[in-house]
């Protein structure tokens, strides 16, 4: 503003100066001067102005996401209830008996016959026998020779008893064993087993797997520059010694 007012001065000067051409202007003008104007160089007028300026524009990314699963624990009936028959085994004890571990047998005996030696003399009568004889060059020859009566003890065995069998009875032998015996027999019963529960691990999708796109906003800045408001030029200023001379 300060501006404007100040070109219009100028203007209204340049005005009385047409005008009025008898005034004079810049040092050495002739008569009474009243005012003096100079021609001046008006510089360029500038101005810092703030500006948005996009740094970064708007765009969209897609960004692919896992299915979301998660596991439960699910009870389920790992074995159910069931009747099942129970077998006591019997119980056994040891009896003490009196057992034959040797039956009554019969047993023979042989009973040697005896003897007794019992001599004789026994009459031989008169006769020939044959000898059997050797010479010196190892010939052999049989001869028959004249024996005379005599006599000859004879020794023999008289059986005073015979051999025998005699037959004996032989007692049993008797023992005392042990042997197992049943004191109770096996008992049957029904007992009843309830279901055994227990959990297993499940999977479950709780949300399935797709595509998220995500917008991004544009990224703005502020920037400041120096502009150009008016540019430049020419005017007339007052000058200092028309005023000396007025003086």
């Amino acid at each position: 503003m300060r501006h404007i007012a100040l070109a219009a001065v100028l203007a209204g000067s340049l005005f009385i100066a047409a005008a009025t051409p008898t005034l004079a202007f810049g040092d050495g003008c002739g008569g009474h001067v009243v005012e003096c104007y100079a021609k001046v160089r008006l510089p360029d007028v500038y101005a810092t102005r703030t500006r948005s300026v996009l740094l970064r524009p708007a765009y969209r990314t897609v960004v692919p996401t896992p299915p979301l699963v998660r596991n439960y624990a699910v009870p389920v009936v790992m074995r159910p209830g069931r009747w099942r028959t129970m077998v006591a085994p019997p119980v056994y004890g040891m009896q003490r008996e009196r057992v034959v571990v040797a039956p009554a047998q019969r047993v023979y005996e042989d009973v040697p016959a005896v003897t007794r030696r019992v001599t004789k003399t026994v009459a031989l009568p008169a006769g020939v026998r044959w000898e059997r004889t050797r010479d010196l060059l190892g010939r052999e020859r049989l001869c028959k020779v004249a024996t005379p009566a005599g006599t000859r003890t004879v020794v023999r065995n008289v059986v005073v008893s015979p051999a025998r069998r005699i037959a004996h009875v032989r007692p049993a032998v008797y023992g005392v064993v042990e042997r197992p015996v049943v004191v109770r027999p096996p008992i049957a019963s029904r007992v009843y087993e309830p279901p055994i529960h227990g959990y297993i691990g499940r999977s479950v999708v709780v949300r399935p797997a797709g595509l998220y796109v995500f917008s991004h906003p544009p990224v703005v800045g502020v920037t400041r520059e120096h502009v150009l408001v008016r540019p430049g030029g020419y005017a007339w200023a007052r000058s200092r010694a028309g005023a000396a001379d007025r003086w």
